[in-house]
């Protein structure tokens, strides 16, 4: 018997990567280059912060520098000459390097009034206008990745034991009935909310012919890693006689007899019981009437034309 053990669960998509772009100095939004909506590449100019007083500091600074640069040229050929002490040069060298280290500071200052997009991807979202006054942390914008969606979905513990991460899964949506999207399992949590549910992280490529936007609802199927049931033994539920420790059943042979044998069940699927040991595919086994029955016993079927047909069909499609 073919079972499905599948497992089908309702999600939302998600985009696979949203981040902030954020001011890293303090002034007036002086130039905005983005719109909502907009594609952005990674490193791509998003916004320049007023500088002026910044770029006063570094050529303010530099001016210093180029000084300090001369007086150490020039305390060099003095110290050589033996008209000044090697203290007073070494006290000037290092005011020159003070000057240097000032405008290696001032010029990253500089850079931090250029906000660049920290990903490509599509603008979300746009908190402040141009002329908006930005400090440092202050969010700019958001940008989101939809090259690749996520959906995450919430399975119970009875079936998280089935999920494999790397595992293939099959995604259907409303807005495509007739589309199946391939995706993926990516994160699996380690720990089980209140309710006992575990929260599986599914990633998948968004196609440009059947583009997906976050936000849009699909199902996912999940065949389980581990199904190695596809065509497992089944028998009826009410042929199992005896306890629940140790169930038994009865077989009928080609002679009619019934034989009371003991099996090793697994898993109840809706009517069916899965037979795990002591019956073999093709076995006749006795559905109703157990009560009586003893080992031995001769029989007559009731549905024996029935039976024959199934068996014929069953060797038919071994063959």
């Amino acid at each position: 018997m073919a079972v499905d053990n599948s497992i089908a669960l309702s999600g939302t998509f998600e985009a696979r990567k949203e981040l902030d772009i954020i001011a890293e100095s303090q002034g007036r939004i002086t130039q905005l280059n983005i719109d909502e909506g907009q594609y952005i590449s990674k490193g791509a100019l998003v916004a320049r912060i007023d500088d002026t007083n910044i770029q006063a500091q570094l050529l303010t600074t530099k001016a210093s520098m180029a000084k300090a640069q001369k007086d150490v040229e020039r305390y060099e050929r003095l110290v050589k000459a033996g008209a000044i002490s090697q203290q007073q040069y070494e006290e000037v060298k290092l005011g020159y390097q003070n000057s240097l280290a000032n405008v290696t500071s001032i010029e990253q200052q500089l850079k931090y009034s250029s906000a660049r997009s920290p990903m490509s991807g599509v603008i979300k979202e746009m908190k402040l206008e141009e002329g908006s006054f930005a400090s440092p942390g202050t969010v700019l914008a958001t940008v989101v990745d939809v090259s690749s969606l996520k959906m995450v979905v919430k399975i119970g513990e009875t079936e998280i034991m089935q999920v494999k991460k790397g595992q293939r899964v099959e995604i259907v949506t409303e807005v495509y009935p007739n589309e199946v999207f391939i995706g993926k399992v990516k994160l699996i949590s380690v720990q089980a909310d209140v309710a006992r549910n575990y929260e599986v992280e599914i990633e998948l490529p968004n196609p440009k012919r059947t583009p997906l936007k976050p936000g849009m609802y699909g199902t996912v199927q999940i065949t389980p890693a581990n199904n190695m049931d596809q065509n497992a033994l089944f028998v009826a539920r009410k042929s199992i006689v005896g306890s629940v420790q140790s169930p038994k059943v009865y077989t009928v042979n080609g002679a009619n007899e019934v034989s009371y044998k003991s099996v090793k069940v697994g898993e109840i699927v809706e009517d069916k019981v899965k037979v795990l040991d002591g019956l073999v595919e093709g076995e006749l086994v006795v559905i109703s009437g157990q009560i009586n029955l003893t080992d031995g016993k001769k029989v007559k079927l009731i549905n024996a034309d029935e039976i024959k047909n199934l068996t014929s069909q069953l060797t038919s499609s071994k063959q």
